[in-house]
């Protein structure tokens, strides 16, 4: 069985070291780091980008599902580790494997991997047959890759639109475009990317900054910053007409 690289994050040592203990006895985990608040949480998951984050939620200066908007789900499983019952629920709403209480049990911590790693394997697989899966009017469905025209990341989720609609999945935008075929879409800003195929016509330059109009009549303005960048891709993949 594959070895799983692991993030510790709690405040409290003795939390910390009780963990390590018994994820220990399981074995099958090798814990890669240990942070003690949310921001360093965020930066060691973009770091070492590990297999799970063990995530305490009561965490000084921000809490757990603070951090958790920074961590991309699609690459890494978070489990929750807390000693309050009540936030059971809104955990599994904000997308966690699994819900630990403190102090943590070794049977229920193995079987909490477990779950994790099922839908780890269920990702990679759809990672490697080109697919993503998204949430559409409450279904949960799969979409090629290659069919994404926008991407437009809200707080902790990403509207997907695709060839035949939009939906939903809770992602990072930039873990997202890391796996997306390259060059199929380009960043237009901190919150938005868009496929060349999918712009109509544009106005502006790189000086001024740019407006795209897609098929669909959707309109985006580009950041100056990425103006020029923007331009230069899109008269490469097509040639839009310029827009009055």
């Amino acid at each position: 069985m594959e070895t799983l690289t692991a993030l510790v994050v709690d405040d409290e040592p003795a939390a910390r070291r009780d963990l390590l203990q018994v994820l220990a006895s399981i074995g099958q985990v090798n814990v890669v780091a240990q942070a003690s608040d949310a921001i360093a949480a965020q930066q060691l998951a973009r770091r070492h980008r590990p297999d799970l984050v063990f995530l305490d939620i009561q965490l000084p200066g921000a809490n757990g599902f603070t951090a958790l908007d920074e961590i991309d789900t699609m690459q890494t499983c978070v489990i929750f580790t807390t000693a309050y019952a009540q936030f059971a629920i809104r955990a599994f709403e904000v997308g966690a494997a699994d819900y630990l209480l403190k102090p943590v049990e070794e049977d229920r911590c193995r079987r909490a991997i477990e779950r994790a790693r099922e839908i780890l394997r269920r990702q990679s697989g759809d990672r490697q047959n080109g697919t993503l899966e998204i949430e559409e009017r409450g279904r949960h469905v799969r979409v090629a890759m290659d069919s994404i025209r926008l991407l437009k990341a809200d707080g902790n989720y990403i509207e997907v639109v695709h060839e035949r609609g939009r939906g939903l999945v809770r992602r990072t935008l930039e873990g997202l475009l890391a796996e997306l075929p390259n060059d199929q879409l380009i960043r237009l800003n901190r919150r938005q990317a868009v496929n060349p195929s999918a712009v109509q016509a544009w106005s502006g330059s790189g000086q001024r900054g740019l407006r795209l109009v897609l098929h669909d009549g959707t309109e985006l303005s580009v950041s100056r910053r990425r103006a020029t960048e923007v331009m230069n891709r899109i008269r490469r993949r097509v040639a839009p007409r310029v827009a009055g």
